[in-house]
Order: structure tokens, then C-alpha cells, then sequence
């Protein structure tokens, strides 16, 4: 529920060798951004667009409405002089309320940052906040790392429609987590075995892929067969099943609350 605070609790607990935090846009935060600055590695995190009004770049700016690629500094504090107020330029006004853990002793802290701003369509842009060092990742490199987590996003999809881990069947807390961990376990299971299939190459007026819902029915029907008696098959019954790869396609992003489904129809 506090996608911020899991951020946060991450990073405190990374130990491994200097790494990227890449994150959307609900990991906007000058708390995060500081947090992996101090723990000595980078973060790049998209986040809402100039035009927002809670976007955290309303007090970095204010910014052309173009591509961009700038350095921005501001002093952090808690104070509400004439002074602070009267300079937006300079100072940003962090409230008590608002997590922020590395004024110490004094009232301000002065953050520093790159603003990045880019095209993804004739008129939608993507803006980034990063500590990447401008000589060593051009903005074509950023818009690159940032595409690579998009990868992380199917996995989620896939996971929540496919394998429907967006209707669940508990209302306990520990049985809801059971189910998570139940799909999140099939999930990796039937990613394993799907990424050793490998499709035909055929002369095809489109790229396919394997249609991973199918797969999971299959691997799922494996799993409960007791006598296994498909699992010499398996793999070339998976690599029947595929889906052209039309690229550039968009579906309205489905925002329905989804209620528990009750077992009780199976009741007689």
C-alpha cells in the first residue's frame, strides 16, 4: 500500500555493487531521491509531467514545454520565511507532514538533480529525475534505461490477467498473501519452461511470440495430471500456441475495483 516506503525499505536493505533504481511514477519522491544518493548509487525515476500539479517538478521549475536535459538545484527546508517565499528559485518548501529524513541538525539541505524531458508521441512527453552523470548517459541512454523496464511491467500483467491474480478468492490477509505467492510461484515456473521453447521461423507477415495464457493452462494441466502422461509433449504443445506481436498498440488501462470471488458455487 505504501509503494514509497517499500521503496525506501529496499534500498536500505541493498548491499550488492553500485546499481540503477529505475522506478514510475509513484516513487516521486525528493526522500527517495536523496535516500539512494546517499547510499552511493543511481536512481532514475519517471515522474508526472510539468503540467501537473503534483509533480515534484512544479518546484524545480519552471520548464518549457519542449524536450529538455537540465541541471537543477534547490535548497530543502522546512521554514516559511519571507525570504524562502519569495524565492521558489531558489527554495523548496518541504512540510513536517511530508517524509523527508536528512535535515539533522539544521533546517536546510541542498538537493541537486537532472531533469530529463522527452517525446514519446506528437504531443506526449515523458519527464525523468535522475543523478546520472550527464558525459556518461546521453538522453538517448536514458530514454534506453528506462525502456528497459518495461519488462517488469508485462511480468505484472501478465501475472494479474493472465494467470487472474487480480481476482482473488480470500478476504483473510495471510490467505491473500498465500494466493500471491501461489501465483507468483507459477508464474516463475512457467516462465522457466517457456523460455526454452523456441518457435519455428516461418516466412510470416508478423513476429509471434508464444501466447503465454495458453502456456499457463497447459503447464497448469501438467501440474495437476498425476500421470504426467503429457509431459513428454509439453514443450512442442507450448510452441504450438502463439500470437502475432503487433507493436505500438495501446488498450485503456482497465481501473475497476475487483471484489473477492466466492468459492460457494461449488457448493451443492
Amino acid at each position: 500500500m505504501n509503494e514509497n516506503g517499500a521503496f525506501n525499505h529496499m534500498v536500505d536493505g541493498y548491499h550488492g555493487p553500485k546499481a540503477i533504481f529505475i522506478g514510475d511514477r509513484n516513487y516521486e519522491s525528493f526522500n527517495s531521491f536523496v535516500k539512494v544518493e546517499k547510499s552511493k548509487n543511481k536512481f532514475l525515476i519517471r515522474v508526472k509531467d510539468i503540467h501537473s500539479k503534483t509533480s515534484v517538478l512544479r518546484s524545480l521549475g519552471p520548464f518549457e514545454d519542449k524536450e529538455f536535459d537540465v541541471r537543477v538545484k534547490r535548497i530543502l527546508t522546512y521554514k516559511q520565511t519571507k525570504e524562502i517565499k519569495e524565492h521558489p528559485e531558489i527554495y523548496k518548501f518541504v512540510p513536517r507532514n511530508q517524509r523527508f529524513e536528512y535535515f539533522g541538525d539544521g533546517p536546510y539541505f541542498e538537493f541537486e538533480c537532472r531533469v530529463v524531458r522527452f517525446k514519446i508521441s506528437d504531443d506526449t512527453y515523458e519527464s525523468i529525475v535522475t543523478n546520472l552523470d550527464e558525459d556518461e548517459f546521453s538522453l538517448e541512454e536514458i530514454k534506453e534505461l528506462y525502456r528497459m523496464r518495461w519488462g517488469i511491467e508485462t511480468a505484472y500483467r501478465e501475472i494479474k490477467y493472465d494467470l487472474d491474480l487480480n481476482t482473488l478468492h480470500s478476504k483473510k490477509r495471510n490467505l491473500i498473501q498465500q494466493e500471491i505467492y501461489a501465483k507468483l510461484l507459477l508464474y516463475n515456473f512457467c516462465r522457466r519452461i517457456t523460455r526454452e521453447v523456441e518457435i519455428k521461423e516461418k516466412k510470416r507477415k508478423y513476429e509471434y511470440q508464444l501466447n503465454f495464457v495458453r502456456a499457463y493452462h497447459i503447464i497448469r494441466h501438467f501440474l495437476k495430471e498425476k500421470s504426467r502422461k503429457i509431459s513428454l509433449h509439453i514443450e512442442s504443445m507450448i510452441a504450438k500456441e502463439i500470437l502475432p506481436i503487433r507493436r505500438n498498440r495501446q488498450n485503456q488501462r482497465k481501473v475497476k475495483p475487483k471484489s473477492p470471488v466466492s468459492f460457494n458455487y461449488r457448493y451443492d
